[in-house]
């Protein structure tokens, strides 16, 4: 969120690819998925009206005051476009402080490109895993990581480093952005008392949840109709590793579209006191370089697209996503980049600058899973390299090299390498234990069994 995703959205997001699986997440109505948010804003009036200022400056990370906002809101303002009547607004799915394992990380990554003199909508995913130039940098990264280089040290420049790193990658201006976390995605469900979703055949997330112990470890919903709340359907938009971030990206979109229709068929825009819950949830969980007065001209101006016409596209490592698997990116781990070569972004600014009228890429639904699937679990090994740093009368030295761990999850390499030097430096005479949590683990591994202590390394501290 992603959320959602992986959303990317993969999913995004940022997504991660397998085989020639090929997925076009996005149907008519995901549109709503922004719009409600501003919808909400504008009919919460009488005694809500200061809330929604509160809330406005609030999303706008404090850059417009609450006063500012209300008189934004009630004057509406001209929105930015291209000069083919394009407006582009790039949507991020984030994990959010309540969720560990980087909670500045961008899971879902998406553009969404408008065109309301044709009534035409496009929606450009990008996976969380495309490899690309850190803004303002000679390194490189996953694109799922700009945002926390931007809002490290306090920058907070996660949204406009975005902004910069998909407008290259798409070709595109970017306009504006929006985030939303996973927390903000759950009070939203809880907010409307819960979605539905209906499976043809039962879901299962074995693997994922297991080491934490959450969503009840191994999680699973029944074929059929099945009735969410904020934490199932939270679980259920972020569980992968038994299917892939493509497909967590679809079922998030298939949530959505659902909490849609709850929005609507309860009258809850009309309602002030879900109103209010809504407010209070995006208020700390979502955040948009769009000013207030802005959002009220983009309500009057694209409001009326819901029936619009969708065109979709989806980076991937097929031929028709553009994208391809690289044989090593200087040990960066799992990546995807152009197929015209890294950060040759070409063949991609030609989609996206004529999606409108390009062959459409195919439409996949979610994998139906007709058995439970078994835990990925295997055993590789640990290499160490590098030196620990020691006080000037100290010297540091591993006592082994080479070490086994049992893993659970999708990491496709062949080892887990620590590097000593990145350590904290040694000041005493004695051993240093390199413990599991100090080896960096692909994300969606987890470490299941490792020796009888959690320590994997020891290294003697000597003179």
């Amino acid at each position: 969120m992603s959320i959602f995703s992986n959303k990317k959205k993969k999913k995004q997001t940022g997504f991660r690819v397998h085989g020639n699986e090929k997925i076009s997440f996005y149907q008519k109505k995901t549109f709503w998925f922004f719009t409600v948010f501003i919808f909400a804003i504008i009919v919460a009036g009488g005694g809500f009206l200061y809330k929604s200022g509160s809330i406005l400056s609030k999303m706008s990370g404090g850059k417009e005051s609450v006063f500012g906002s209300l008189l934004g809101v009630a004057s509406g303002e001209e929105i930015k476009q291209e000069g083919d009547g394009r407006t582009n607004i790039l949507l991020l799915g984030m994990r959010g402080t309540e969720i560990l394992g980087g909670d500045l990380l961008a899971d879902v990554i998406m553009v969404v490109s408008l065109k309301k003199d044709e009534d035409k909508i496009a929606l450009v995913s990008i996976p969380r895993d495309l490899y690309v130039k850190i803004p303002g940098s000679t390194d490189s990264s996953k694109i799922n990581a700009i945002h926390a280089y931007g809002e490290q040290a306090g920058k907070k420049e996660g949204i406009s480093q975005m902004k910069k790193a998909v407008g290259e990658i798409t070709g595109m201006n970017i306009h504006y952005a929006t985030t939303i976390d996973f927390v903000g995605f759950r009070k939203l469900i809880d907010a409307v008392d819960g979605v539905d979703v209906t499976l043809e055949t039962p879901f299962y997330e074995v693997s994922q949840f297991v080491k934490g112990n959450e969503c009840g470890g191994e999680f699973t919903l029944p074929a059929g109709k099945n009735h969410l709340t904020g934490e199932t359907a939270l679980c259920y938009v972020r569980a992968r590793e038994n299917t892939s971030d493509f497909d967590r990206a679809k079922r998030q979109q298939v949530v959505l579209q659902s909490l849609k229709s709850r929005l609507i068929s309860l009258g809850t825009l009309t309602d002030f006191g879900r109103v209010s819950n809504i407010l209070d949830a995006i208020g700390d969980n979502v955040r948009t370089d769009m000013p207030a007065g802005e959002m009220r001209g983009f309500f009057d101006e694209y409001v009326g697209m819901q029936n619009a016409e969708i065109y979709q596209r989806v980076l991937e490592n097929t031929e028709e996503g553009l994208l391809r698997v690289p044989e090593d990116i200087h040990g960066a781990g799992y990546v995807l980049v152009p197929r015209a070569g890294n950060y040759d972004y070409s063949k991609i600014h030609e989609i996206c600058k004529n999606i409108f009228v390009v062959a459409r890429q195919s439409d996949v639904d979610p994998v139906n899973q007709y058995a439970k699937p078994q835990r990925k679990i295997r055993t590789i090994p640990i290499k160490v390299i590098g030196e620990l740093e020691a006080s000037s009368k100290y010297k540091a030295k591993a006592t082994q090299k080479i070490f086994q761990i049992k893993i659970e999850g999708n990491y496709a390499g062949n080892q887990i390498t620590i590097d000593l030097s990145k350590l904290p430096k040694a000041k005493d005479e004695g051993t240093v234990n390199v413990k599991i949590e100090d080896l960096s683990i692909p994300e969606g591994t987890k470490v299941i069994s490792h020796m009888p202590t959690k320590t994997v390394v020891k290294i003697k501290i000597e003179k």
